[in-house]
């Protein structure tokens, strides 16, 4: 069913539901990005299962948003509650931005609609509300076992202050302020409010996603390169040059670029290809 064989009750019912979790703000231009957003394992599960259900495109993708070992194994288990950033492709168009055509949800036995599936499995990062507009649907139409649903994460592109940045959604604790998500990612409390459009600092609540611009480093590596563009978040490291290079963007290393080379191959206990590459630099904004 799409949009255009609906009755006008329903397609009203739709659009006026939320279409994100929380307003990221993009600018009008089309614009794609790598952004960032919390996760919550509603479950015990493993790195590949949170792979798998986001589409991540490589194991060391996701470990290198949590800055975590590249050695950790696939299948290592994770506890119920455990927040995870996981990293996925943006698109910017009209001034909203979204995750890029994935990742896509298969429907599973005991699912209980898109509310669940919103809140449960997606931790509340996208509402019931965007998933029923991105698949032409109604929030209350039933959903089958074999289903698939493309799910809209919300993210940008944009700049902030001049700044080169990476948008991260972050799921606000019960506990936390915009005070405490400021000082422990090094962002400024007026620029919180005015990324999220916020008036009363105090007025966040638990679960509310809040769009963190972190600091990134940036390439200035050639526009014809593959690896032109490539932005790294403060904290976090990626594999670049054909999975050759691990790059990683510090503060404490004063914001400069970072190569190594790849060790040993975990999943295949060989020595896998060994990059040569001195250390560059990139600037840190």
């Amino acid at each position: 069913m799409d949009r255009r064989s609906l009755p006008p009750l329903v397609f009203l019912i739709i659009s006026t539901f939320p279409l994100y979790a929380s307003a990221f703000k993009c600018g009008s231009s089309p614009v794609k990005c790598q952004a960032l957003i919390d996760h919550i394992t509603p479950e015990s599960t493993t790195f590949v299962e949170v792979q798998t259900l986001f589409a991540v495109r490589n194991l060391r993708t996701l470990l290198g948003a949590n800055n975590l070992p590249r050695s950790s194994p696939p299948d290592q288990k994770l506890p119920a509650k455990q927040t995870l950033k996981i990293p996925f492709p943006c698109l910017c168009h009209r001034g909203a931005g979204i995750s890029n055509k994935r990742p896509v949800y298969t429907v599973k036995e005991g699912d209980d609609g898109l509310k669940e599936i919103a809140e449960r499995v997606f931790s509340g990062a996208v509402t019931d509300g965007a998933i029923a507009a991105a698949n032409g649907i109604s929030v209350k139409d039933p959903v089958k076992v074999g289903q698939n649903l493309s799910i809209t994460l919300p993210c940008s592109c944009d700049d902030v202050e001049g700044m080169k940045v990476v948008h991260y959604g972050h799921l606000a604790e019960s506990w936390s302020s915009l005070e405490a998500i400021a000082d422990r990612y090094g962002v400024s409390v007026p620029i919180l409010m005015e990324v999220n459009g916020l008036k009363d600092g105090s007025s966040i609540r638990g679960g509310q996603l809040i769009d963190v611009p972190i600091r990134a480093c940036n390439s200035s590596i050639r526009s014809d390169s593959i690896d032109s563009q490539l932005l790294v978040a403060n904290g976090t490291y990626v594999f670049t040059a054909h999975n050759c290079v691990q790059c990683k963007c510090d503060s404490a290393n004063n914001g400069r670029y970072s190569a190594s080379r790849r060790e040993l191959d975990h999943r295949t206990g060989r020595l896998a290809l060994r990059c040569n590459v001195a250390k560059g630099t990139m600037p840190y904004y």
